[in-house]
């Protein structure tokens, strides 16, 4: 995105994480695992600080409260470029907004009951969204998903699911590693897919709010077993 974004003006940017409302709601980013430091590469293969998202959890969309303060920002920056629009970006925040607040407490109500019940997520991706629901992940597979956690972590995640501590692991479309399944066979711990890009959602005025709740439908289901 970097390279891309630099083609374009300084007066036609929005930096989402560098805005005021923003600012303090930046999760630090996980330390790379003790396996990945220990993960050799091939030449030209990218290094582990390549792959690292950096100081902060840069995964913001997963943010419901990240999400409306974008939009704000969003639209007052069109408006700037496009004041003669003025009254339909003010239209579409405004629906944008309400429509957000009502997924809103729909998703909290549906994940309410889930708090406290533990479970693993392949990549360190979710904090905002489990932080602002309420939810309790017990750790994750990797930070980056492009590495596949080391013999340690998976062995620490195996003895954790084999003593009843989760009750849920979380795969991933884009990342559904053997690792995972392999980890979870011969316990009562149930297999769940969380997609945090949205994959099958079309894009649309409602996209963002269908995605929450499809997120929240992927958690409970396998937290309830259902």
């Amino acid at each position: 995105m970097d390279k891309s974004a630099s083609k374009f003006p300084e007066a036609k940017k929005v930096t989402i994480a560098s805005l005021p409302g923003v600012k303090p709601l930046l999760l630090k980013g996980a330390d790379n695992d003790e396996e990945e430091h220990g993960h050799s590469h091939a030449s030209g293969e990218k290094s582990d600080h390549d792959h690292h998202h950096g100081e902060y959890n840069m995964h913001l969309w997963l943010s419901p409260e990240i999400a409306r303060l974008s939009a704000v920002a969003i639209h007052d920056k069109l408006v700037e470029l496009m004041p003669q629009s003025r009254a339909k970006l003010d239209a579409n925040l405004k629906a944008f907004e309400a429509q957000l607040a009502s997924t809103d407490t729909q998703v909290s109500h549906e994940l309410a009951p889930l708090k406290g019940k533990g479970y693993f997520v392949f990549h360190d991706a979710y904090g905002y969204f489990e932080k602002h629901y309420g939810l309790t992940s017990m750790g994750h597979f990797t930070v980056n998903p492009e590495i596949q956690p080391g013999a340690q972590r998976l062995h620490e995640i195996r003895t954790q699911l084999v003593e009843h501590k989760a009750t849920c692991v979380f795969a991933e479309p884009q990342f559904r590693p053997a690792v995972v399944e392999a980890v979870a066979r011969g316990t009562s711990v149930r297999m769940g897919t969380l997609d945090p890009l949205g994959t099958d959602i079309k894009l649309g005025k409602s996209s963002y709010s269908q995605f929450l709740t499809q997120l929240a439908n992927q958690y409970s289901s396998c937290l309830k077993g259902d």
